[in-house]
């Protein structure tokens, strides 16, 4: 089998689809400072010391939360919604983040459970074949 069971190689491709949907939102919402904001994604892939990941960091302006909260300059999430009815504020939410994040966490949580199961896939057939070969039986092809 060619597939490929290598989860760093999966987060690590997946962190990059992230940032790149981030950045076509941010562009598609317009975000003002646009340049600086899309300049600060980065991302980073912990490992375990098995080398399995086991976390991904994702790094960005701080100010890119808030605009995507629709926060800012006198305006606070308990009261944005208040300011907006009043016509006090012309602050919106622009959700670049949070609705992408998770659309591709769900992503994620597929992949990963397509790779844990064909790791484990593996290691039965692994077994299964050296077992066999101990006890003069045939290979077994999965």
């Amino acid at each position: 089998m060619a597939e490929n069971t290598d989860l760093r190689l999966t987060q690590e491709a997946w962190a990059a689809i992230v940032i790149k949907e981030w950045i076509r939102m941010v562009q598609a919402l317009n975000i003002n400072n646009t340049g600086a904001l899309v300049a600060s994604f980065d991302k980073y892939v912990h490992g375990n010391t098995g080398g399995d990941p086991d976390k991904v960091s994702f790094i960005y302006e701080w100010y890119g939360k808030m605009v995507d909260y629709g926060v800012g300059k006198g305006v606070m999430l308990m009261n944005r919604d208040l300011k907006i009815a009043a016509g006090k504020t012309q602050r919106r939410p622009k959700p670049f983040y949070t609705d992408t994040f998770y659309k591709q966490l769900a992503v994620l949580r597929h992949l990963m459970e397509e790779k844990h199961a064909l790791r484990a896939e593996l290691f039965i057939q692994q077994n299964l074949n050296d077992n066999a070969e101990l006890a003069g039986y045939k290979k077994i092809e999965l």
